[in-house]
C-alpha cells in the first residue's frame, strides 16, 4: 500500500524513519546496558581518547567565553582551528552544553543517537522524493542505512555521521537540478556537510560528481531521438558545477585555515610490509564478502577490515534483482553499475583510495567512504522493491540465492582457512553467523520472488529490522564498555586535586601527566593523552589528527614518546626535558600534583649559539647535553655516560635475556637508552623490579628513567632483546645535579614567566648578560605568531627544533605576543564572495 506523495505525508514518513531509528537504536543499548539505559558507557577507543576530551574542551571554551584561537591545553600548545573544524563544528554538539562534564560521556549517547535518526529521517526524504512514491517499506530502506555496516564498524566516530545526515539531500539537491529545479538544496547542504566534518564533506564531495554523472546517464533515455548527450546536458552541468564552487567558496571561512593547520600535520603513506595498505595489492581480499550478511564487525578486527557495507542480505538480493529486472530501464541500470564500479574499484586499487583519504593512509578503520557503496546500494535495492521482484525470470530467481549464498561461503572459508593471515585471523567468521545469514537468504527470496502482499511487506520489513538490530548488537557484544559510575567518581577525584592548578590561570604554565585517574573506569588501556582538556590545564600530551609534525619530531628529539603521527606521551620526560617545556606541577601515580624543581617559567633568555643549535633525531642525550652547554657552559659533563661493570647474557624460546650491574659515578636520576630496535622495553628489571613501560612494540625511541641512585652502589638491570650485540647499543646516563641545579639557579633569576589571555602572552624578562640575544620561549613556533619587545615589532623565529624566539636587546624587555590564525581573513573574504555569487545567480534567475 502506497501513500500520496504530498508534503505532509513525506514529512511524516521521514518523522515515521526517524522515530524508527531512535526506537531500535534505544532498545539496542538497553539490552546492553549502555548510559542512559544502564552504567555502561560508549567510552570505547577513539570516543574515550578523543572525542570526550574535545568536547570538554568545546564546554570550558564556551562556559568560560575564553574561546582562544590557539590553546596550550591542546598538547603543548596549537591553532585550534584544525581540531574545532575536524571534531567539533556538528550543531548536534550544542546538546551537550548543559550536561556536567562528568556526564558528557551520557550526551555523547544522546547525540548518536539523535544524529542516526536524522540520517533515517533524511534517507527517507531523499528515496520519496527520488522514487517520487511512498511507500510504507520507506523507513525500513531508510533504517538499513542509518543502522547499516558503516554505522556499525564506525559508531564511536560520531563526527562523521552529519555527513551521512546531508548525503541523502546533497543528492535531492542534484536531483532538483537536473529536473531543472532550484539548486539551493544542493548549495546548502553541501557547505553545511564540508563546514560540519571537512574530511566527511570532502568523500562526498568526490561523490557528487560522480552521483551527478550517474544521473546523467540514468536520464539519457528522456532525451529526444538523436539529440546528443553532452549539449542535452550542458544547462545541468553548467548550474551544477556553478553551485558547487559557490559551495566550496563559502566553504572557505572554514577549509583555508583549516588547510594551512593540517598541512602542518604528518602524512601517513601506505607501509609496503603491510598487506592491507601496500598500494602494490588489492586492498581486501575475499573477507569482503563477509561484509554481505551480518557479524562482519567486531571489536577486533575495528582497525583493520574490509569495506563496512552491510545493509542486509534483502537490500543484496535486491540490488541483484535490480540488474535483472525488466522493467528498470537500460540507462538506469548502467548509471548504476558505473557508480557501484567506481566506488567498489576506488577501495581495492591503492592510489586511489588514497585519493579518496585526501593522500593520508587512515590509521585504522579503514575505507572510510564505505558508506557510499551502502547508499547506492539501498537505492537501487528500493528501486528494484517498487517495481515488484517478482517480475523477474525463473532462473534468475534461482541463481540470486544461490549465488549469494555461494559468496557467503567463500568470504567464511577465506576468513577460516587462511588464519595464519595477521590481517585475516581478526575478521569474524563464526559459522554460526553464516548459517543464519544463509537461512535469511532463502527467506528473503522465498517472499521478494512472489507476490508481494501487506503480510509479506511487514514480514520483511520487521526480518529487515531484526536482522539490522542482531547486526549491531553482535558488534556490541564485543565492545570493552568503560563504567560511567567509575568514570564520574575518578573524574571528580581528579578535578580535587587540581584545584587551583587548572584554567583560568593568569600566569602560563604546563602540568606534566603520565599517570591517570581515569584509566580504572576503562576495560582497555587508556593512557589519558587528552586529560589536559577533560580537566582544562596546560598539558604535554597528545593524541589528535591535528597534532603539527615538526613539534611531535622535536620532542622526540627532547626523549619523549611517540607511538605513531598522532600521538605524543609525556613519558620519556627527564628534569632537562621538563625545564625546557615550562612544567611546573608534575601528577604522579595517584593523580596527586607535586611541584616540580626543575621549572624556571615558559622561558629565558639565550645565547646566539643556542638559537642556531640544531637537533639531531636518534642522539637524545647528546641533543640535551649540548642544550645545557649552550645555556651555561661547562668544562665537565651534564650527562655523564656510565659504564657497564659486569655483564652477561641467556639465549631463550623468547629472545637474549641480558643482565648487567652498574656503580654510578655520581648521584642522581639514572636514564637509559637504547638503539636496538628489538629492544623489549616492557622487560626491563631494575634490582629485579619491573619498571612497567609502555610496551613499545613498534620500536620509536625514547628516554626510560631507572631510578635516582646513589654513587658508587652497584645495581642491577636486566632487559630482553634479539639482538646479539644489545649491550653496544645500550646508554647509560647519570644527570650531573649538582650542575644541572646550578643552570636551574641561574635562569630562575631571570626567567619568562608570562600570562596568557584570549590571543596575547605577555610578560617581562631581564637579560643578565650582553650575550643574551634572544628569548626562548616554550611556546610552539607558528606562522600565526606576532610579537613586540618594548612595544617595537619583532620578528618570531623558530629555536630548538619548532619552539618560538624573539630578539631582546634591552636590559629589561617586555614582550607581547599575539596569535592570529592565519588564513581566517582571506577565507572569510572568499567565503563571502561564494555566497554573494550564489545569490546573485538566484536574483537574476529569478527576475529572468
Amino acid at each position: 500500500m502506497n501513500l500520496k506523495l504530498t508534503r505532509t505525508n513525506i514529512l511524516m514518513m521521514s518523522v515515521i524513519s526517524g522515530t524508527m531509528a531512535l526506537i531500535v537504536l534505544g532498545l539496542i543499548l538497553g539490552l546492553n546496558g549502555i548510559v542512559p539505559f544502564g552504567n555502561r558507557s560508549l567510552l570505547v577507543g577513539d570516543m574515550g581518547a578523543q572525542y570526550v576530551p574535545f568536547l570538554s574542551f568545546f564546554k570550558h571554551t564556551l562556559a568560560t567565553g575564553q574561546l582562544t584561537p590557539f590553546s596550550f591545553s591542546i598538547g603543548v600548545g596549537e591553532n585550534v582551528v584544525p581540531l574545532i573544524a575536524y571534531y567539533l563544528l556538528s550543531p548536534f554538539n550544542l546538546i551537550t552544553l548543559p550536561f556536567p562534564t562528568s556526564q558528557l560521556p551520557v550526551a555523547i549517547t544522546i547525540v548518536f543517537m539523535l544524529k542516526d535518526a536524522f540520517i533515517a529521517a533524511t534517507t527517507s526524504f531523499f528515496l520519496a522524493k527520488h522514487f517520487n512514491r511512498l511507500d510504507w517499506l520507506n523507513p525500513v530502506f531508510a533504517l538499513a542505512f542509518s543502522l547499516g555496516g558503516f554505522i556499525t564498524a564506525n559508531f564511536i566516530n560520531i563526527m562523521w555521521l552529519d555527513g551521512l545526515i546531508c548525503l541523502p539531500l546533497i543528492c535531492y539537491g542534484i536531483d532538483c537540478i537536473k529536473a531543472n529545479h532550484s539548486s539551493w538544496p544542493l548549495f546548502l547542504w553541501l557547505t553545511l556537510c564540508i563546514m560540519t566534518n571537512y574530511y566527511i564533506g570532502y568523500m562526498i564531495g568526490i561523490f557528487t560528481i560522480i552521483y551527478a554523472i550517474d544521473v546523467m546517464i540514468s536520464t539519457h533515455s528522456q532525451l529526444p531521438s538523436g539529440t546528443k548527450w553532452l549539449p542535452a546536458n550542458w544547462p545541468f552541468i553548467k548550474s551544477f558545477a556553478f553551485t558547487e564552487l559557490c559551495s566550496v567558496l563559502t566553504s572557505l571561512v572554514v577549509l583555508l585555515p583549516t588547510a594551512l593547520g593540517m598541512l602542518q600535520t604528518a602524512k601517513i603513506v601506505p607501509s609496503a610490509d603491510n598487506n592491507l595498505i601496500s598500494v602494490a595489492k588489492p586492498q581486501f581480499g575475499l573477507e569482503f564478502l563477509s561484509q554481505l550478511g551480518i557479524g562482519g564487525q567486531s571489536y577486533v578486527n575495528r582497525l583493520f577490515h574490509a569495506p563496512a557495507i552491510f545493509a542486509s542480505t534483502a537490500v543484496v538480493i535486491l540490488a541483484f534483482t535490480y540488474f535483472c529486472h525488466p522493467r528498470i530501464p537500460r540507462e538506469h541500470k548502467t548509471g548504476a553499475a558505473v557508480t557501484l564500479g567506481i566506488l567498489f574499484f576506488s577501495m581495492l586499487i591503492g592510489p586511489i583510495n588514497l585519493v579518496w583519504h585526501m593522500m593520508s593512509q587512515p590509521s585504522g578503520s579503514p575505507f572510510r567512504y564505505s558508506f557510499l557503496l551502502s547508499f547506492m546500494l539501498i537505492m537501487i535495492g528500493y528501486e528494484a522493491l517498487i517495481n515488484q521482484p517478482a517480475g523477474i525470470k525463473t532462473r534468475y530467481k534461482l541463481a540470486i540465492p544461490t549465488l549469494i549464498t555461494l559468496l557467503l561461503i567463500i568470504g567464511y572459508g577465506d576468513t577460516k582457512l587462511n588464519h595464519a593471515n595477521a590481517y585475516l585471523s581478526l575478521q569474524p567468521n563464526s559459522l554460526h553467523m553464516l548459517l543464519i545469514n544463509i537461512i535469511l537468504v532463502m527467506i528473503y527470496s522465498a517472499i521478494l520472488f512472489s507476490t508481494i502482499t501487506n503480510i509479506k511487506r511487514l514480514t520483511v520489513g520487521a526480518l529487515i529490522v531484526t536482522e539490522l538490530g542482531a547486526n549491531f548488537m553482535s558488534t556490541l557484544a564485543t565492545e570493552p564498555f568503560a563504567s560511567q559510575s567509575k568514570y564520574t567518581a575518578a573524574y571528580h577525584q581528579q578535578r580535587r586535586e587540581l584545584a587551583g592548578s587548572t584554567n583560568p590561570q593568569t600566569q602560563l604554565f604546563r602540568i606534566g601527566q603520565q599517570q591517570t585517574a581515569l584509566a580504572p573506569a576503562f576495560k582497555e588501556i587508556y593512557y589519558g593523552y587528552n586529560d589536559a582538556q577533560i580537566f582544562n590545564y596546560n598539558g604535554v600530551q597528545e593524541y589528535s589528527s591535528t597534532l603539527p609534525e615538526q613539534m611531535r619530531e622535536t620532542l622526540k628529539m627532547l626523549g619523549l614518546y611517540s607511538k605513531n603521527q598522532r600521538r605524543i606521551d609525556f613519558a620519556g620526560n627527564t628534569t632537562i626535558s621538563k625545564l625546557l617545556l615550562g612544567v611546573k606541577y608534575n601528577l604522579n601515580q595517584k593523580g596527586q600534583i607535586q611541584p616540580n624543581s626543575s621549572y624556571v617559567g615558559m622561558g629565558f633568555p639565550v645565547s646566539n649559539q643556542f638559537a642556531n643549535l640544531k637537533l639531531r633525531s636518534g642522539f637524545i642525550f647528546t641533543n640535551l647535553e649540548n642544550i645545557l652547554q649552550t645555556i651555561s657552559p661547562s668544562s665537565n659533563s651534564y650527562l655523564p655516560k656510565e659504564t657497564i661493570n659486569q655483564s652477561s647474557r641467556t639465549i631463550t624460546h623468547s629472545g637474549t635475556r641480558y643482565s648487567l650491574t652498574v656503580f654510578p659515578k655520581l648521584s642522581g636520576p639514572l636514564y637509559f637508552d637504547t638503539s636496538d630496535a628489538s629492544f623489549d622495553y616492557s622487560s626491563i628489571k631494575v634490582n629485579g623490579k619491573r619498571l612497567g613501560n609502555i610496551s613499545d612494540p613498534l620500536h620509536k625511541r625514547y628516554i626510560i628513567k631507572l631510578g635516582t641512585y646513589r654513587q658508587g652502589i652497584p645495581m642491577t638491570i636486566q632487559f630482553l632483546s634479539h639482538s646479539q650485540s644489545a649491550l653496544k647499543k645500550v646508554n647509560l646516563i647519570t644527570l650531573n645535579t649538582q650542575a644541572f641545579s646550578r643552570v636551574v639557579s641561574q635562569l630562575k633569576k631571570h626567567s619568562f614567566m608570562p600570562t596568557y589571555r584570549n590571543n596575547q602572552v605577555s610578560g617581562s624578562v631581564t637579560r643578565t648578560s650582553p650575550n643574551q640575544h634572544w628569548l626562548y620561549t616554550s611556546i610552539p613556533y607558528d606562522s600565526g605568531w606576532t610579537a613586540t619587545v618594548n612595544r617595537q615589532p619583532v620578528k618570531v623565529v623558530k629555536v630548538l627544533g619548532d619552539f618560538a624566539a624573539v630578539p631582546i636587546t634591552s636590559t629589561t624587555n617586555h614582550v607581547v605576543m599575539r596569535y592570529h590564525i592565519p588564513g581566517l581573513i582571506v577565507g572569510c573574504i572568499l567565503s563571502l564572495l561564494g555566497l554573494l555569487l550564489y545569490l546573485s545567480q538566484m536574483i537574476v534567475k529569478h527576475f529572468k
